[in-house]
């Protein structure tokens, strides 16, 4: 639940845990006075999933640039060229050992 902060008149800055869709609050908890929601500016994000991390980009271009080589190798075959499937397939397997 985010945490929303607001400031009264009377007791001054609070802080409150509500959900996202509920409504702001009017009212102060403590002394009932008329309150007013505050623009946040210290908001934490967490990033979750994948891309966020420089392994994640990494491996990402090293699996592109194998497709790239396989459509080289399929290139050859589509033209019926099987001679230069082979060779064009072994030359692929060669990099993709030593690490692109």
């Amino acid at each position: 639940m985010p945490v929303y902060d607001y400031r009264c008149d009377n007791c001054g800055r609070f802080e409150c845990a509500q959900r996202i869709t509920a409504p702001a609050l009017e009212q102060c908890p403590t002394c009932g006075g008329p309150v007013e929601r505050l623009v946040s500016r210290g908001v934490g994000v967490v990033f979750k999933g994948a891309g966020f991390y420089t392994t994640d980009s990494r491996a990402k271009d090293v699996a592109r640039k194998v497709n790239r080589e396989r459509q080289e190798d399929n290139k050859a075959l589509l033209d019926g060229d099987v001679a230069g499937f082979v060779e064009q397939s072994d030359r692929t397997d060669r990099k993709i050992a030593e690490g692109l």
